[in-house]
């Protein structure tokens, strides 16, 4: 039987920008890089984009993450998609697997905002890699089933989940897959979660390719002849191979090109593994599970012992945010009219993502670009667009509002605020503004509307 082995890395940033200037503040953390991007850039998806890493592993790349690259570094999302590419002609198989395109926590979403996210990451992904997408990293591996039939209705097939996010004693050295109540059914590969913190967290481990397939990954397969062809996933953060521990990248391309190989291990990507071994064990998930947070996904809407202090913010801000966003679907739905808004929200990533002008996208939909109609609409989805990207994950992920991530989502709820104020004679930043000024982190006793006085004004 063949031995197969599976390398995942996560590769995803935050929308880092400031939406009223399109450009990213300076991180002095970062230092002597102007920000987290360049810095990780330099360190990680630049030199495994050049080592040739994208080709071999199994890998996401968060949408919000790529469009930066599109516009800062075109060159290296080129080579990335080009190494998608390489394997379907190699394999006839990707690489790649899709991102939601805001990486939020999709089991936390409303149903209308999670088919936008699912379908915008779908669009991107197609855009980048020129082929539709079979399989998807969740955000945080955040899962339900609400969200598994919401990929089934997309054509996606499978997932990667933690071991710890099934419901049963499971072997995750075989794929699985979950029984919907659609009556369809959903893949799902859970990855190896002692070798994956092994890659993740013990630098040590991984200082030589051929010790660590020696000593960590051949003892984690079968004694004994299996029935069924057997799988190590190890899954991590792709900024693990060179930014968070230096010059893993190196450690990366000789585990792909040479050692696996010397021992004996076939390397293949998660949707070229479910072809070669189809699921025939049935699993039942944890529902509003994750991999970095075992209480109910509370680490994005509540107090919770996976982060220290009080997680009471983090409940207010969502509070706020969800509030917003009811009063922008409102607006949304009525200045709309007639037109079927929200499938229009659906097809405007084509404007995010640069794959259309906005007047040519709007002449797409039988609307004259220079109308009142037209403008009007247009203001309409540019709110969504950032009202959508304020329930980035990572607003929430840290402990404290003092955070620069929590300030993202701060920023991208202000602006889409503020684009409706000026365009319809509405005063929804003054409620938010108000809303904000009641979410007061445990570090400091400044509220959020304190902190991020500047966006409001």
């Amino acid at each position: 039987m063949p031995r197969y082995l599976v390398i995942h890395g996560h590769f995803y940033q935050p929308p880092r920008h400031d939406p009223a200037t399109g450009e990213i503040p300076r991180e002095p953390e970062a230092a002597p890089y102007h920000d987290f991007n360049e810095k990780i850039l330099a360190e990680c998806y630049r030199p495994n984009a050049e080592l040739g890493n994208f080709d071999r592993m199994s890998f996401d790349l968060g949408p919000t993450l790529g469009e930066w690259l599109r516009q800062r570094h075109p060159e290296v999302l080129r080579r990335i998609g080009a190494a998608d590419r390489a394997a379907v002609a190699r394999a006839g198989f990707g690489n790649a697997l899709m991102q939601s395109f805001h990486h939020t926590i999709l089991p936390l979403a409303t149903a209308r905002d999670r088919r936008t996210e699912l379908r915008w990451g779908g669009r991107w992904f197609e855009h980048v890699f020129g082929r539709r997408p079979r399989g998807i990293w969740l955000p945080e591996t955040a899962v339900d089933t609400a969200t598994l039939e919401a990929c089934a209705d997309e054509g996606l097939a499978f997932t990667i989940l933690s071991p710890e996010q099934a419901a049963e004693p499971i072997d995750s050295r075989y794929p699985y897959r979950v029984s919907l109540p659609t009556g369809r059914e959903f893949g799902v590969v859970f990855y190896e979660g002692g070798l994956s913190g092994t890659v993740s967290f013990d630098p040590i481990a991984t200082n030589s390719a051929g010790d660590f397939l020696r000593r960590f990954v051949l003892p984690r397969y079968g004694a004994d002849d299996p029935v069924d062809p057997e799988v190590i996933a190890i899954a991590s953060d792709g900024e693990v191979y060179g930014h968070h521990h230096r010059f893993k990248d190196y450690f990366l391309q000789d585990l792909l090109y040479a050692r696996a190989e010397e021992a004996g291990l076939d390397v293949v990507s998660l949707e070229q593994l479910l072809a070669l071994s189809q699921p025939e064990r049935e699993v039942a998930i944890h529902e509003r599970s994750s991999w970095g947070c075992a209480h109910q996904l509370r680490r994005w809407s509540g107090d919770c012992d996976c982060t220290p202090g009080s997680g009471q913010w983090k409940r207010d801000l969502r509070r706020a945010l969800d509030r917003l966003a009811a009063c922008i679907d409102e607006l949304t739905e009525r200045e709309a009219g007639v037109l079927d808004v929200w499938a229009l929200r659906d097809d405007y990533v084509d404007v995010v993502i640069g794959a259309a002008t906005l007047p040519d996208w709007l002449s797409g939909h039988g609307l004259a670009p220079e109308t009142d109609d037209a403008r009007r609409l247009s203001r309409l989805l540019e709110a969504q667009h950032h009202r959508l990207a304020m329930y980035a994950s990572c607003a929430f992920y840290w402990d404290d509002l003092t955070r620069i991530e929590a300030g993202y989502g701060v920023r991208s709820g202000l602006y889409a605020a503020g684009l409706l104020d000026r365009a319809f004679g509405v005063d929804l930043t003054a409620a938010f503004a108000a809303d904000l000024d009641s979410v007061v982190g445990w570090k400091s006793d400044r509220s959020a509307a304190e902190l991020y006085a500047s966006a409001v004004r």
